[in-house]
């Protein structure tokens, strides 16, 4: 397995945010995506953390990204928006929908909002657990669909055909803990094949195919052709083909009255040529418990159940059941203290992006 560096998040934060302010970001938007992009490693979720700068970083040299860029809202009622990321990071526009949506909520009972020309929003998990520290219930999906969109395949197809198209659902239990749900409509996320190929290591069977439509777990044979694998596989991939069709026509809201639609990131829809077919967008609602009755019996009754999973006991060769959410909260207690490792082609990517804008690399120790 190739080396690691360690980094301590505050000393890897600052650096991000450094990177994003030499791009041209605002104060504010740098240092929400770079706020995003550690936290998404301390939670564990390597994929949509800091391996992601040098792809911003190129985006926002081609125009893709623009990272001066503000969102803007396009159209609004009581409890809906309509905004435009205007192609800033898209983990500054979606922060943005989501305030609006919650505090929306928190007036009538639950909003929602549709983001169009949106970059990579990150880890969508995220979005669901700011609104659950407000208690509130939050869903949220950044899908897109069409020929030649995204990395995944069509169940039962051959060509990509869709965005991973996460889904994320938070549900506020008492005492600060949550429920939470955060997964793509793939068997893996094109994030955790960029990470095992940084890793050097192979992806689990059922992952990804290669160019040819034969099961492989080279993560270099993605980028050769290949393409992501619906959630369920052979036997179910129809759930996950499922998923990531609603992901993206439920995001095509976004899409209502504009002619020149695109969406950034792993997922793309192009704004030029045939685009029949093509769909995408951000979309995110946010329910207030306390309009349906007694929130704090709501949120007793959320904690109870889970704390029921637990008692469960646990199947052969497992030590204990878990419940969604907690392997974020032990690993952002894990990595907080011990740092966050990064594989060296990681580091070096990130090394080379530091040195070409100017900014001084994080510190660092060998793994």
């Amino acid at each position: 397995m190739a080396q690691t560096r360690v980094c301590p998040p505050h000393a890897l934060e600052r650096f991000v945010r450094e990177v994003f302010g030499a791009i041209g970001a605002p104060d504010d938007a740098a240092r929400e995506a770079a706020r995003h992009l550690v936290r998404a490693n301390l939670s564990g979720h390597d994929p949509h953390g800091v391996i992601r700068v040098p792809q911003y970083v190129s985006q926002a040299e081609t125009g893709e990204l623009v990272p001066a860029a503000v969102p803007t809202i396009l159209r609004e009622t009581s409890v809906t928006a309509l905004i435009d990321a205007r192609r800033s990071f898209g983990q500054f526009s979606t922060a943005f929908a989501l305030d609006w949506a919650m505090g929306r909520a928190e007036q009538h009972g639950m909003a929602s909002a549709a983001v169009r020309h949106s970059a990579h929003i990150g880890r969508v998990g995220e979005y669901a657990e700011r609104a659950a520290a407000r208690g509130l219930v939050s869903i949220v999906t950044v899908g897109a669909a069409g020929p030649g969109v995204g990395g995944m395949l069509l169940f039962g197809g051959r060509g990509r055909f869709f965005g991973a198209n996460p889904w994320s659902i938070g549900v506020p239990a008492e005492d600060g803990t949550l429920m939470l749900l955060d997964a793509s409509s793939s068997a893996v996320a094109e994030g955790k094949v960029r990470v095992a190929r940084a890793a050097g290591v192979p992806l689990p069977p059922g992952s990804i195919m290669d160019r040819e439509g034969a099961p492989t777990t080279d993560a270099d044979e993605f980028y050769a052709g290949g393409a992501l694998v619906p959630l369920g596989g052979e036997a179910a991939g129809h759930k996950g083909y499922g998923l990531a069709l609603a992901s993206a026509l439920i995001g095509g809201l976004a899409m209502i009255g504009d002619p020149d639609y695109t969406l950034i990131g792993a997922s793309v829809v192009q704004a030029t040529g045939d685009r029949t077919g093509q769909i995408a967008g951000v979309f995110l609602v946010v329910i207030d418990p306390s309009s349906f009755g007694d929130a704090a019996h709501f949120r007793a009754m959320v904690g109870a159940t889970p704390a029921a999973a637990k008692r469960m006991p646990p199947g052969p060769g497992v030590e204990e059941v878990l419940v969604p959410g907690e392997p974020e909260s032990r690993a952002r207690e894990r990595r907080g203290r011990e740092g966050i490792a990064l594989p060296e082609a990681t580091w070096e990517e990130l090394e080379a992006v530091g040195t070409g804008l100017g900014v001084t690399p994080p510190e660092h120790r060998p793994a």
